[in-house]
């Protein structure tokens, strides 16, 4: 159930008549009626009356479902929701019909797009408004002045946002409070709150009594591999090289000089990956570390090369350079004694690879995982 006052803002907008338009009355039906349904108890939070000016004889009744902030992926939630209640209703005999809608303080042209697509009105407490049936069109968008698009952080999968998704993803089944999240991230609890409020409005998180937790992982990891391809093709920085020695000589090569100069590291993409995890057959040597790779080239005496490389040495964009919920975070102790990251940042860098690596990401997500919803 929508909180009260938002109830009170689309109940007054009705009937005063300022957020619809012009020529289209609107009577208010009930506003946040229950209805006991096959034993069930149903809430909704508005039933209303309109009415178009030229076709006086045609009233359309709709039941709405009103959100304190409406994104795509919210919206099927919503959706799914309203059709759920206005079935039940006309099943029960309550209602010989309803016309399924959605209201929130503001509707974004994407959410209006979807909404078309799916034979759904829509309201906002600016005026946007669509009542689209039989032979009624009305599809009005009013700028949002007093109320608009909410602010904050735009893109969860940028900058040292991300950080708390890697360690969500990392922990799926774990409940957080804030407070830890901020802790494993080195975050402020402002950002951290920003983030699950976006992930829990998204669909993706539940605030619990026990803390924040995941409820699609597997659709997050998707989103999550690939909202960080972009940033990793342009601001990860690699070098590649070839190396005659055996992917094990050189690969325990690497892992000793990092760990007698105290340089963080990790192995992934193929030499990431335990025996049982393998779906590719490549002899690639692929290592972050948290120096520029030329601290390591001469070293190894790696020559550099544009095709056939055989040797990535790569340093992560600076917001994934750490082990506060980066690249480095919770890595693994392989069974051949290697370090490697954690298998959600394996999964990531197999998307970003491409190709054959998105087969691998798949077989990843399958078989080790174990993200099933």
């Amino acid at each position: 159930m929508i909180e009260y006052k938002l109830l009170d803002l689309l109940r007054e907008g009705l009937d005063s008549g300022t957020i619809i338009p012009p020529g289209v009355q609107a009577k208010i039906v009930a506003i946040g009626p229950s209805f006991e349904v096959a034993d069930q108890q149903m809430q909704v939070d508005a039933i209303v009356e309109f009415t178009v000016r030229n076709l006086p004889n045609k009233p359309i009744t709709a039941i709405i479902e009103l959100k304190s902030r409406l994104t795509p992926m919210v919206l099927e939630g919503a959706v799914h929701q309203v059709l759920r209640y206005r079935n039940a209703l006309r099943r029960s005999g309550a209602f010989a019909d309803l016309y399924p809608m959605v209201a929130a303080p503001y509707i974004s042209d994407s959410v209006q797009q979807r909404c078309k697509e799916l034979g759904i009105g829509y309201i906002d407490l600016n005026g946007t408004f669509a009542l689209i049936r039989d032979d009624i069109y009305i599809d009005v968008v009013r700028r949002a002045i007093a109320f608009k698009n909410p602010q904050g952080i735009q893109n969860i999968y940028s900058g040292k946002s991300r950080r708390i998704i890697r360690v969500l993803l990392t922990n799926p089944h774990r409940p957080y409070r804030l407070e830890q999240l901020a802790s494993e991230t080195q975050l402020s609890i402002g950002q951290i709150s920003q983030v699950t409020r976006r992930l829990q409005d998204d669909g993706l998180l539940d605030r619990t009594s026990a803390g924040c937790v995941l409820t699609r992982p597997r659709k997050l990891l998707r989103q999550f591999a690939q909202g960080l391809k972009r940033d990793y093709v342009h601001n990860r920085t690699v070098f590649t090289a070839f190396s005659e020695k055996s992917p094990t000589q050189l690969a325990t090569l690497l892992q000793d000089i990092c760990s007698r100069r105290e340089i963080q590291h990790a192995f992934t993409l193929a030499s990431g990956l335990e025996a049982s995890e393998r779906n590719v057959r490549e002899e690639l040597t692929a290592v972050y570390i948290n120096v520029p790779p030329d601290h390591l080239r001469e070293d190894i005496q790696l020559e550099a090369v544009e095709k056939g490389a055989n040797v990535l040495l790569m340093k992560p964009p600076d917001p994934d350079n750490t082990d506060a919920g980066g690249v480095f975070y919770r890595p693994r102790k392989l069974t051949n004694g290697l370090i490697g990251v954690n298998p959600i940042q394996l999964y990531v860098d197999f998307t970003v690879q491409g190709s054959r690596g998105e087969e691998q990401a798949d077989f990843l997500l399958e078989h080790a995982l174990g993200f099933r919803e």
